[in-house]
């Protein structure tokens, strides 16, 4: 006996037909049709299967077709054709049925061969009642059927009925195809190979009679497509595979199934909690990979331990460690509840733990602050070392100062308020620095820096003007400082600013007039002062008695101009006033009189003397405004 189930079957042609074996129930889903080979019954092919039927027993033939959807509208159609007809010649066929079972008035939508039906060919639509007459068949004969679905959906079951099914069968019993148990290998990469050849005798013994063919889903096994070769690589936990035996002499086909088993089994991984360590102690060691995996180990080179993961697949132990070490994994392996090792895979991980010395970072602060009193007391901050001194150690170490060597190696009276320390010897003073595990203090090392202090050592700096007088903005630039300590410089007293990465600060200054820059300590330990003077004029004045802007005239002419001549007109050339640069200025009025807010213009005529020394006579013109 043998069933058959075909599912989402793609169309297929008369060569192309499913060979039906033994006496049992053939199930399909059709869908889609191939080549239009149907004649009779006034219907064609729309959602069809060809199947072959090899007659080993003589006697009446016949099928109930039931279909899986009970839905009157389901609706299915049959053709036979033969005996023994080619393919490529096919005549009329022999029975067919295109009876419609709504049109037909029927109870139930199956069809088929067989019953109490007296016709050979019925249909389409009302004409029938979904039953033809039986066949006669003869040993040895074959014939073709048809099955479509014209309208509706799902897959069908056919039951084989008559004289002919009774006993041993009409058709060839099928080769044998046994069940075979699962194959299982290991892998730590999530892949295995599978030798799939090897399996052919124990599915079928008869392998000169019957070939053995493997396939990755039913549906090819099914439709001859994509056969497996015999080294076959799977990347699944679990794969199903099909086994079919196909006869070589009437091509009956048997199929069984097996799985494919991986048993993941990890690389293991080792983890120390440090490495290196600066001391002999305890360092804790930890295998990871698949849970309850026992591991084989040994330590350099020793007799072989083991030790088991649990359930999360870690394990931890503590190695004393006093000199470099090195833990190696040989392999790995899983037991079965009966103590049997189900899978085991060969490793070559290891670790080597060191026992190195930790050192202080390099180029510790040397500290040179402002004794603005000169008492040769100064509060450093010397917690600034920190990062420095932690830079060549992992987490998990700290730091601390004292006030001399002997101290730091023995981790006695340590510098308590190291943000704030004052002095505690004439300086300079050397502070030492230790620094150490916070966990294990006897790793640790020692390193010193200096304390110094300077009393008055305003800078030195040199300052650069832009050269263009009667300019809106001017610029002024501070640069060449020199000194001790840290310096802030400003314009006037007013926007303190300290150098910029090229050692220069260039301050924007309006107007004319003299202009005071001053250098200082932040830290307070002296100032120094220069001046330069830029010759301009307001743009604008408000002669409406304020106190602010009342009057105007040039602005940052020295004592070479003090004769220089200044002439304000209107904008029609009319004299209005002249000016000397040592006056209060115009005061807006012409006679007594206020003059009106508007544009008026100026000449200056004034001296300027160049780099070299040499005095040069110059002029300008421009104008300015008068606002009420």
């Amino acid at each position: 006996m043998c069933s058959f189930l075909i599912k989402a079957q793609p169309p297929n042609d008369c060569v192309d037909a499913i060979v039906i074996c033994g006496n049992g129930s053939f199930s399909s889903n059709a869908s889609g049709a191939g080549i239009q080979e149907v004649s009779g019954c006034s219907s064609q092919e729309h959602n069809s299967i060809w199947i072959r039927v090899d007659v080993v027993q003589s006697g009446t033939l016949g099928f109930d077709l039931i279909p899986d959807n009970t839905a009157m509208a389901v609706d299915y159609d049959f053709w036979v054709y033969g005996p023994n007809e080619d393919c490529s010649s096919l005549t009329s066929p022999i029975r067919c049925s295109t009876t419609n079972p709504i049109a037909a008035g029927q109870t139930n939508n199956h069809t088929g061969i067989g019953n109490a039906a007296m016709e050979n060919f019925e249909g389409p639509g009302p004409d029938g009642d979904s039953y033809v007459e039986w066949m006669d068949v003869q040993s040895g004969e074959f014939y073709y059927i048809v099955i479509d679905r014209p309208i509706g959906n799902g897959g069908f079951e056919i039951n084989w009925t008559g004289t002919a099914s009774e006993g041993t069968g009409a058709f060839p019993e099928p080769p044998v195809a046994n069940l075979i148990a699962d194959l299982e290998e290991c892998s730590d990469t999530g892949s295995a190979n599978f030798n799939l050849g090897s399996l052919r005798s124990s599915i079928n013994s008869n392998l000169s009679e019957n070939t053995v063919d493997f396939y990755e889903t039913l549906a090819n096994a099914t439709d001859n497509l994509n056969p497996l070769t015999d080294n076959y690589t799977s990347t699944q936990s679990v794969q199903t595979i099909y086994a079919k035996v196909t006869s070589n002499s009437t091509q009956c086909t048997n199929v069984t199934e097996f799985n494919l088993i991986i048993n993941q089994i990890d690389n293991i991984q080792i983890d120390a909690s440090e490495n290196p360590i600066c001391a002999p102690r305890d360092v804790e060691i930890q295998f990871s990979g698949s849970a309850n995996a026992i591991v084989e180990y040994e330590i350099d080179g020793g007799s072989m331990q083991q030790i088991q993961l649990d359930a999360s697949g870690t394990s931890i132990f503590d190695l004393f460690v006093d000199d470099e070490v090195t833990v190696l994994v040989i392999n790995t392996y899983i037991e079965n509840p009966d103590g049997s090792i189900r899978c085991s895979a060969t490793q070559n991980e290891s670790i080597s733990i060191t026992l190195n010395g930790i050192s202080v970072g390099d180029n510790l602060i040397d500290f040179y602050e402002c004794d603005g009193n000169k008492d040769g007391k100064v509060v450093y901050n010397l917690t600034v070392n920190d990062s420095i001194a932690l830079s060549n150690v992992d987490s998990g170490y700290q730091v601390n100062y004292y006030t001399s060597q002997n101290e730091a190696e023995n981790r006695n009276n340590p510098i308590l308020l190291p943000v704030s320390f004052e002095n505690t010897a004439p300086l300079p003073q050397e502070i030492w620095v230790r620094v150490e595990d916070e966990n294990f203090t006897d790793c640790f090392a020692v390193s010193s820096f200096e304390l110094d202090a300077y009393t008055d050592a305003p800078p030195s700096f040199e300052i650069e003007r832009s050269n263009l007088n009667f300019e809106e903005q001017h610029t002024i630039t501070i640069s060449n400082v020199t000194g001790i300590g840290t310096y802030e410089f400003s314009i006037n007293g007013e926007d303190w600013k300290q150098l910029d990465e090229t050692n220069t600060i260039t301050f924007t200054v309006e107007g004319g007039g003299q202009f005071v820059v001053t250098g200082r300590h932040t830290e307070g330990c002296g100032s120094s002062f220069k001046t330069t003077t830029f010759i301009d004029y307001p743009r604008f004045f408000t002669p409406n008695q304020d106190g602010i802007n009342d009057t105007w005239n040039i602005k940052g002419f020295q004592q070479q101009n003090a004769n220089a001549k200044i002439l304000i007109f209107t904008r029609f050339g009319k004299l209005l006033k002249s000016l000397s640069p040592s006056s209060r200025g115009w005061d807006g009025s012409y006679h007594g009189k206020q003059m009106p807010s508007n544009d008026y213009w100026f000449l200056v005529e004034y001296v300027e003397p160049l780099p070299d020394g040499t005095i040069i006579n110059k002029s300008f013109k421009s104008n300015f405004t008068l606002k009420r």
